[in-house]
């Protein structure tokens, strides 16, 4: 059985890949697309950030620009300030210099 993929969409948030035949999409977000067979390692970033000394998965607020860090730890929650956002989900918008962003990266 062969792969139906043939193009893989490359995205990055570097200006500079530009240079290397990136295109502009929007919001600081560049896109390439490639030949399959032009992929020597291809891997998955997962975004975390270290607040007060614990992980939390993070993404971006992309209209305020923070960091939205996420737990279902009730107790960490509630001695970090976090809200509950969903039945078992609490989560808090910090600045970004209130964080250390560490990205693990997933063949």
């Amino acid at each position: 059985m062969t792969d139906p993929v043939e193009a893989i969409e490359l995205i990055s948030n570097d200006k500079n890949e530009m240079d290397n035949g990136f295109t502009y999409y929007k919001n600081n977000i560049y896109t390439k697309i490639v030949g399959v067979n032009e992929i020597k390692e291809l891997y998955s970033i997962n975004p975390y950030a270290v607040y007060k000394g614990e992980l939390f998965p993070a993404s971006e607020e992309r209209k305020t620009g923070k960091v939205l860090l996420d737990t279902t730890n009730t107790e960490l929650a509630k001695k970090l300030g976090f809200e509950r956002t969903d039945k078992y989900m609490y989560s808090k918008s910090v600045e970004r210099d209130e964080v250390e962003i560490i990205e693990e990266r997933k063949p």
